[in-house]
């Protein structure tokens, strides 16, 4: 966590990054890029793709591209960093936290980012896809909605609000739940890795071979927990998987207390191994 300011700002940097903002909306909205410092509007956007953002300079040499996918309930820009190998036919998303309380995720992304050049797939990375939780130090967003409650599959209102899994007034009621649907919907990646704390597991299914769960938790050192949150309601994974059957999408838990070192090694690797193989 003390080393994440250093290398998202030397990540980030470089006289000639473009940031992509996608506008709100639904599918084919307006975007605007800014290059350099000012602002050009674009003409046009070809529905259920996102278009190419420019470089962004990485510490190691290799180019990224950030891309502004939405704005958070506090006003805070909802951004992607794109890195690998662009080119690929397989595209994987990996996100660092969910809950702004649990951000030892984020590490192995930053990670991730420092390596982009090893990767053969296409690969997106999202550090925080709660900003406003993550800068309060608490689960839910600026409004107490538990994100991971708030996507539509299997949605119900059975949390009353205060209560940290408050699942919102309504399927997909906050900017950050449907930032993110927009931005899955067009990336429509073939593997998903969420992180969260503190259980210390990777969550797998009740059925199915659950090959990719398994393949990571071996590279990570972890057990696999097979059924464990699967009752849950409104959750992004499920809503995932609901809308591309071929999709995998997945829970790692990591442990509470800070990531070491070491572990954020493993972790990193894991998700690089299953960037590469999974169901397709």
């Amino acid at each position: 966590m003390r080393r994440r300011a250093a290398v998202l700002l030397a990540t980030l940097a470089g006289a000639g990054a473009v940031a992509l903002a996608l506008a709100g909306g639904d599918e084919g909205a307006g975007l605007s890029t800014a290059v350099g410092g000012a602002d050009h509007a674009t003409a046009a956007v070809v529905a259920g793709h996102l278009p190419r953002a420019g470089a962004v300079a990485d510490p190691r040499g290799a180019g990224a591209e950030r891309v502004r996918y939405g704005e958070s309930v506090g006003g805070r820009p909802l951004r992607a960093i794109r890195i690998g190998e662009r080119s690929a036919e397989r595209t994987v998303l990996i996100v660092g936290s969910i809950h702004g309380d649990e951000r030892e995720g984020e590490e192995v992304v930053e990670r991730l980012r420092r390596g982009a050049d090893r990767f053969r797939a296409d690969v997106w990375t999202i550090l925080a896809s709660n900003p406003d939780g993550a800068r309060a130090g608490r689960r839910t967003n600026a409004r107490g909605v538990d994100l991971n409650r708030n996507f539509p599959y299997r949605w119900r209102a059975d949390e009353p609000p205060g209560s940290g899994y408050y699942q919102g007034p309504r399927p997909a009621s906050e900017p950050e739940t449907r930032a993110l649907m927009r931005l899955i919907r067009r990336l429509d990646p073939a593997l998903t890795i969420w992180y969260h704390q503190p259980w210390g597991q990777v969550l797998a299914p009740c059925r199915g071979s659950a090959k990719p769960e398994k393949r990571y938790a071996r590279i990570a050192g972890m057990p696999v927990e097979r059924c464990r949150g699967e009752e849950l309601r409104g959750t992004v994974t499920s809503w995932e998987e609901h809308r591309d059957r071929s999709a995998t999408a997945f829970v790692v838990e990591l442990d509470g207390g800070e990531l070491r070192d070491a572990e954020a090694r493993r972790h990193a690797r894991a998700a690089r191994k299953l960037a590469h193989y999974g169901r397709r």
